[in-house]
């Protein structure tokens, strides 16, 4: 198992894009867009690679190498050297180790959603008017101090809080001048977006969330960027929110391993 330095991505990169389960915050570390490692099992003509995000999420891709699983194996669950304080396994292609039973605990699923823009058309037609304790607008560096106070995120994938406001094209709502709900892109690339959505727990169930989503959605469409969705199976909050707006499957649940220190 071999790390790369960051001028290698290129090739792994071009190996992940003949790979059917695209993650905008892996294709992020491979683009340099956002801080992570990147390991393969050789570094001149890569056949099959593991790539590990600042925050922790990581996917591992390609032609199934015994000896490279088998120093994975050792890296994540024996010397446990990632620099997260857990890793986040996407797991389309399953590494041989993670599928003994002993190894269950580790897992839950997760399922992605693509988003069908007639639905969603319905779904903005039917948007209320927004009264006068609301109102959506972008996060900028003026109000990102207490955009941050509110929900901490600006650096949890992006390299700076500079870089948050520049590329996350995060949408707040506030209630009452209070930041309520936040919608913003954790990655992008290949002009596709990884969502996230966050709503104060004292906002709640007052439908914030549905519409800080669906403007972030709208200025994404906008600009021909398309919104993804990924989200634990029991988020029976997230599942739902998801298709409300007009999300639908993209595939079955997947299998998602974390693994802790």
């Amino acid at each position: 198992m071999v790390r790369l330095e960051p001028d290698a991505y290129r090739r792994i990169e071009a190996l992940y894009r003949a790979h059917d389960a695209f993650y905008p915050l892996i294709a992020a570390v491979l683009k340099g867009e956002q801080n992570g490692i990147v390991y393969a099992d050789d570094a001149t003509m890569p056949s099959q690679a593991y790539v590990e995000h600042a925050f922790g999420f990581a996917q591992v891709f390609g032609r199934n190498n015994a000896n490279f699983e088998h120093e994975l194996q050792r890296y994540l669950l024996v010397d446990k050297r990632f620099g997260a304080a857990k890793v986040r396994l996407y797991t389309p292609g399953l590494p041989a180790f993670l599928a003994a039973s002993e190894h269950d605990a580790m897992r839950s699923w997760r399922q992605r959603f693509i988003l069908d823009d007639l639905s969603f058309g319905d779904r903005l037609a039917e948007l209320p008017a927004l009264d006068k304790r609301t109102c959506v607008s972008p996060v900028n560096a003026g109000n990102l101090a207490e955009v941050e106070k509110q929900f901490g995120v600006a650096g949890r994938f992006w390299k700076s809080a500079d870089d948050f406001v520049q590329k996350a094209r995060a949408v707040i709502v506030q209630r009452d001048g209070v930041p309520a709900a936040l919608c913003y892109a954790a990655a992008e690339a290949d002009s596709q977006l990884e969502i996230d959505v966050l709503t104060a727990p004292e906002f709640r169930s007052l439908g914030l969330g549905k519409i800080v989503a669906i403007n972030f959605i709208k200025q994404s469409l906008d600009s021909s960027l398309r919104p993804l969705w990924d989200c634990f199976t029991n988020n029976d909050g997230s599942m739902a929110l998801c298709r409300s707006i007009g999300f639908v499957p993209a595939r079955p649940p997947y299998p998602f391993y974390t693994i802790a220190r």
